[in-house]
C-alpha cells in the first residue's frame, strides 16, 4: 500500500465533516502509480468515483502534494474488490452484567458536530441581526412551544450558522434530555443517497425522525434534488406532527428559493421567517472589538473603525482579516497601528478612500432608492416596479464590483448568468438614450460612493 495515503487521509479527516468523510472519503483505497506524476485511486463504484472525482479531487491531490512533497495527479477508478484498510480492532467482548443507566443522548457538544465558538455569548447583535437573534433565544428555550419552524434566511457569512450552532449549545444546556441532530443540506442529501445505494433507507428515516431537535443550515442547496426534496418532505412532516422543532437556515427567502417543491417552500413559510442582514459600522466595530477581546488582544478604537469601514462584505470575511492582522504583528512582534494595518494589509483590505462596494450594499441601496425591499430585488416579480431596479442593481453590481456574471446571479436569487448579462445589456442600451435613467445611475452611484 501506498506509504503515503495514511497521512492524505489524516488530513482530509481535519477538513470534512465527520459524516461526509465517512461516506465518501473513508472507503478510498490507494491503486497503482501510473507514469507522468499519476496515481489511481480506486473507489466502490462508478457514481463514488464521479461524485468523488468532482468534489474532493483537488483537495486530495493538495493533501498528498502536501504529505510526499510531489505534486500528483489522482485516476478514479472503480474496484468493487480493492481490499478495504484494515479497520480498527474490535472491542474486548463485554462480560454479562444487568441492564447500567443509558447514557445522555447528547453528552457533549462535539457528539452533535458544535463549534464552541458559535455560541449566544460570542453573537454580537446589532439591528442587522436582532430579530432573528431574539427568535433564536426563544426557540432556545422552549423548543417547539412558539417558532416551529424557525427559518433564518440572510447573504453569506452574516452570522446565520452562528445563529444555528448556538440555538444547539443553549438546548443542550437546558433541554440535556432532548436528541438533537444539526446538519448541512448536503450531508442529508450525501446520507440518503448513501441509504439508497446500500438498501438502508428504514434505518436512514429512524435516524432522523427518532430525533427531538432537527437543525438544517443552508437549505436552499436542496434546490433541483427532487428525490432529497421527497425525503426531506415527509420527515420534516414526521417531526412537525409530533411537535418537534425544526430550524432551516437559507440565504433566500422560502419564495425564492429556484426549483424547490410548493409544498416545501408552504412548510418552510408557515412557521417564522427572519433575516439578517449586513450591520452597520458600529455594529462591525462592536464585533472586532469582542473577538479581540475573545483572543485577550487590545485593539484601538481607530483600528476597529478602519477595518470595519475597510471590510463590509460579511462578518466572516471582517473576521477573518482580524485574525490575519493577528498574526501578522505576532509573527513581526510588532504592537497594532494603524501603519501595521495599511501596510501589511494592503492588498487585502481597501481602506476607506479606495473601498469596492458590496453586492449587498448595491442591494440595499437600490431598494431604498426605487422604495421596495432588498427581497423584492432578489425576487421573481416581473412588474417594472421591480424589474427596472433589479436590472439597474445588476448593472451596478457588474459596474462597481469585481464579481463575474454567475456570482451575481447566485446573489439575485440563484438566477442563470444569461440573465444578469441581457439584464446588464439592457441598461447599457437605455443609458444611451434614456436621459432618466442616466440621472438614476448618478445618484445611485454618489449615494455608493459616500
Amino acid at each position: 500500500m501506498d506509504k503515503i495515503w495514511p497521512q492524505v487521509m489524516t488530513t482530509i479527516q481535519k477538513q470534512i465533516a465527520p459524516q461526509i468523510y465517512d461516506l465518501w472519503l473513508r472507503p478510498l483505497r490507494p491503486g497503482v502509480k501510473l507514469a507522468n506524476g499519476k496515481m489511481e485511486v480506486l473507489t466502490k463504484n462508478d457514481f463514488s468515483a464521479e461524485y468523488v472525482r468532482d468534489n474532493y479531487g483537488l483537495l486530495l491531490e493538495s493533501a498528498y502534494q502536501e504529505a510526499s512533497g510531489q505534486k500528483v495527479r489522482l485516476a478514479f477508478r472503480t474496484d468493487p474488490d480493492a481490499t478495504p484498510l484494515a479497520p480498527p480492532p474490535a472491542p474486548e467482548p463485554a462480560a454479562v452484567q444487568t441492564k447500567q443507566p443509558e447514557a445522555p443522548v447528547n453528552a457533549s457538544p462535539a457528539d452533535i458536530g458544535l463549534l464552541d465558538r458559535y455560541t449566544f455569548d460570542t453573537f454580537v447583535v446589532g439591528d442587522c441581526n436582532s430579530f432573528a437573534h431574539a427568535a433564536a433565544a426563544k426557540v432556545a428555550d422552549t423548543p417547539a412551544k412558539f417558532y416551529n419552524p424557525l427559518y433564518i434566511h440572510g447573504g453569506v457569512g452574516l452570522g446565520k450558522t452562528h445563529l444555528l450552532h448556538a440555538i444547539a449549545h443553549k438546548i443542550l444546556e437546558k433541554h440535556p434530555h432532548l436528541k438533537i441532530k444539526l446538519i448541512s443540506s448536503e450531508t442529508f442529501m450525501t446520507m440518503f443517497v448513501e441509504s439508497i445505494r446500500n438498501s438502508t433507507a428504514n434505518q436512514f428515516k429512524e435516524q432522523f425522525r427518532s430525533i427531538d431537535i432537527l437543525l438544517v443550515d443552508d437549505i436552499q442547496f436542496f434546490a433541483g434534488k427532487t428525490g432529497t426534496q421527497v425525503e426531506f418532505f415527509h420527515t420534516f412532516n414526521a417531526l412537525y406532527g409530533a411537535n418537534k422543532q425544526i430550524i432551516l437556515t437559507s440565504d433566500s427567502l422560502p419564495s425564492e428559493i429556484e426549483f424547490l417543491e410548493e409544498r416545501l417552500r408552504s412548510r418552510f413559510a408557515q412557521g417564522l421567517v427572519v433575516d439578517i442582514y449586513m450591520p452597520d459600522i458600529e455594529t462591525r466595530v462592536a464585533i472586532l472589538k469582542k473577538k479581540a477581546l475573545q483572543e485577550g488582544i487590545d485593539i484601538k478604537d481607530d483600528v476597529a473603525f478602519f477595518l470595519a469601514d475597510a471590510v463590509h462584505t460579511n462578518v466572516r470575511e471582517l473576521e477573518g482579516a482580524l485574525v490575519r492582522l493577528f498574526a501578522l504583528a505576532s509573527m513581526e512582534n510588532e504592537p497594532i497601528t494603524m501603519s501595521l494595518v495599511k501596510e501589511s494589509l494592503r492588498n487585502i483590505l481597501r481602506g476607506p478612500d479606495s473601498r469596492q462596494t458590496s453586492i449587498d450594499e448595491i442591494q440595499r441601496t437600490v431598494a431604498a432608492y426605487y422604495k421596495i425591499t432588498p427581497q423584492d430585488i432578489r425576487s421573481n416579480k416581473r412588474s417594472r416596479l421591480f424589474s427596472h431596479p433589479r436590472q439597474v442593481a445588476m448593472y451596478l453590481c457588474k459596474q462597481l464590483t469585481d464579481s463575474s456574471y454567475p456570482i451575481i446571479g447566485k446573489v439575485f436569487g440563484n438566477r442563470d448568468h444569461t440573465t444578469v448579462l441581457y439584464a446588464v445589456g439592457q441598461v447599457a442600451k437605455k443609458l444611451k438614450v434614456n436621459k432618466n435613467l442616466a440621472r438614476e445611475l448618478k445618484a445611485l452611484t454618489e449615494m455608493l460612493s459616500n
